[in-house]
């Protein structure tokens, strides 16, 4: 997972998988820390995610997508894949803000996201996501693509023509050749972002 290269964890790290779907983020990291809370939109999901917990240290939230939650204290990491993307201008600003304010001083914030310079694509462009995050006075630790968007590789892997055995290294492959090409995106790719609170 492309998150490993850039995650420096101790084992106690009190985590947030934000808009966590199916659980698929909170059952990978679930073993590295000490727990997890996974915070999701819908019921299916909710319920999907409890269905596929194996960890102890995994709980579940469901919450209406506009009213964020009180916790009790606050995050070392927060993950989010798929789902700042889905956000532009004002909406993710505030959302950001919402989040950055779960943080610990010193905590990680870490999202894979459809970043394009399209604005027919209706994704938020590397300017964007950069600048909401520099309001909410969270550092850029680490951005730059690690997939294209329509790779044909994809489809091979869709389809079953590539075996499971073959992705980790084909993705690593993908993280390393992307990983210093920023250029304009016309379609979309996706991006890796890390940020620290200070």
């Amino acid at each position: 997972m492309a998150f490993e290269e850039v995650l420096e964890l101790k084992g106690n790290e009190v985590v947030l998988d934000f808009g966590c779907g199916s659980g698929r983020i909170s059952s990978w990291i679930a073993p590295r820390v000490k727990r997890v809370i996974g915070l999701e939109i819908t019921r299916e999901m909710i319920d999907l995610a409890e269905a596929y917990r194996k960890a102890e240290n995994v709980e579940f939230f469901l919450y209406d997508g506009v009213h964020f939650p009180v916790f009790s204290s606050q995050f070392d990491l927060i993950f989010s894949v798929g789902v700042l993307q889905t956000m532009k201008g004002e909406i993710l600003k505030s959302t950001v803000s919402q989040l950055a304010g779960y943080l610990k001083n010193g905590g990680r914030f870490y999202l894979i996201e459809h970043v394009s310079d399209n604005p027919e694509r209706g994704w938020p462009s590397a300017k964007e996501y950069l600048q909401a995050f520099e309001e909410s006075k969270l550092k850029c630790l680490h951005h730059y693509p690690i997939r294209n968007g329509r790779w044909w590789m994809i489809y091979l892997i869709r389809y079953g023509i590539i075996p499971r055995r073959l992705f980790s290294e084909i993705a690593q492959h993908e993280i390393i050749c992307r990983r210093d090409k920023k250029k304009k995106v016309s379609y979309y790719q996706d991006h890796l972002l890390a940020f620290k609170k200070s």
